[in-house]
């Protein structure tokens, strides 16, 4: 297993949950079939995925396997379920205000511009629209169809051929980008895609093939996008899987921008992915890349829909305080009343009962330090 991307951002100290993660790619490679796993700079779990899918999905990593390999539920783990998602740029476009197709997850449509210093010293600058985007209705029916008959893999890429999955990624970005009135696409660079070598195939999980040496990154939805010089393979973007910025620490112009350059559906504010930081060592990549980077001006992105099923601290690390939200935010009024929606699961009941049980149970149950509950109700749950 190829570990040196991951370790070169890490500085040779791999943390110990990244770790754990590790192992469980150095136990895939005991099943026969599988020959060879490199995991990326950007390797780690896709937090929204796994919740969604209610078990463990990563991301960042290229897995070689045999053509007769077959595919079983277990390995959505690394044969992500958002297959053929790509990332294309247009020329120039109108300003994004909202784009109703735009895919549940860590998905985006935004207007970009990158600044060019000339000869004598001139600034010019110029506008692109970037859309990052797949078919995942159409993706997720082939990923469980595969998973419920154990396909093989040459069977898989078959499939993936035939129902032109990724023509038809690329037709729908191209569609948001003329709604858009955006000009020629620039460019394009695919991930989550099934390679054929001609005797085994190889699944690039959040990694590109580059075209003609080069590749269009997503540095981070705030940061933006940028084009590096690549060979054979490069991350798809340089995104952590669960660090994000501090929205209690943010300025003025940088809540501006958090949250209202960037709109997705719904009104809940927190958004797992516009606020996730890039890795650790991006800039030493992009430099090592000879990047071009295009700063984000105003997109749409994906809501990543698994508010309900975060962790508490996630949930409160991402709420802003109500003094610090936006008058322009779109945001539900009991957030900017100091108010947090959190799930009712029996951990959060029996950790607010600790603490503030006089104050959540109704005062006719209580008596000083005793509770006094009818009968049927102490048989039910009490003994």
């Amino acid at each position: 297993m190829d570990k040196s991307a991951l370790l070169k951002r890490y500085s040779n100290k791999i943390p110990e949950d990244v770790a754990a993660s590790v192992a469980k790619f150095e136990q895939l490679l005991q099943k026969p079939g599988i020959l060879n796993v490199k995991l990326l700079a950007n390797f780690g779990k896709d937090m929204e995925l796994s919740l969604e899918h209610g078990t463990d999905v990563f991301r960042g990593l290229i897995v070689q396997v045999a053509s007769e390999y077959k595919v079983t539920k277990s390995d959505i783990m690394w044969f992500h379920p958002e297959l053929c998602k790509g990332r294309s740029m247009y020329k120039g476009g109108d300003t994004v205000q909202k784009v109703s197709n735009v895919d549940d997850f860590n998905s985006s449509v935004a207007t970009y511009s990158t600044h060019i210093i000339d000869e004598i010293g001139g600034l010019q600058s110029s506008k692109y629209t970037i859309v990052d985007m797949g078919a995942p209705a159409e993706s997720k029916v082939l990923h469980d169809s595969w998973q419920l008959s154990s396909a093989e893999m040459r069977s898989i890429y078959s499939d993936i051929v035939k129902q032109k999955l990724n023509q038809l990624s690329q037709t729908k970005r191209d569609e948001v980008a003329q709604s858009l009135n955006a000009g020629e696409r620039v460019m394009n660079s695919n991930y989550n895609m099934l390679y054929s070598d001609g005797r085994t195939y190889h699944f690039f999980n959040h990694a590109i093939k580059p075209a003609n040496g080069k590749a269009l990154l997503n540095v981070s939805p705030l940061v933006g996008c940028a084009t590096i010089t690549a060979d054979k393979y490069v991350e798809s973007d340089l995104l952590t899987s669960n660090d994000y910025i501090d929205v209690n620490t943010l300025g003025d112009a940088q809540r501006e921008r958090a949250y209202v350059s960037c709109k997705w559906n719904g009104k809940n504010i927190i958004n797992t992915y516009t606020m996730r930081k890039p890795i650790e060592n991006y800039k030493s990549i992009l430099d090592e890349g000879h990047a071009d980077m295009y700063r984000m001006e105003q997109g749409f992105f994906s809501a990543n829909p698994v508010h309900g099923k975060l962790p508490t601290d996630i949930v409160l690390f991402l709420t802003p305080v109500p003094e610090l939200i936006p008058e322009q935010a779109v945001c539900r009024q009991h957030v900017r009343d100091g108010v947090i929606n959190m799930p009712a699961t029996s951990e959060n009941i029996s950790k607010l009962m600790t603490t503030h049980w006089k104050t959540l149970i109704s005062k006719r149950y209580v008596n000083g330090n005793s509770l006094i509950l009818p009968r049927s109700m102490v048989e039910q749950s009490l003994v």
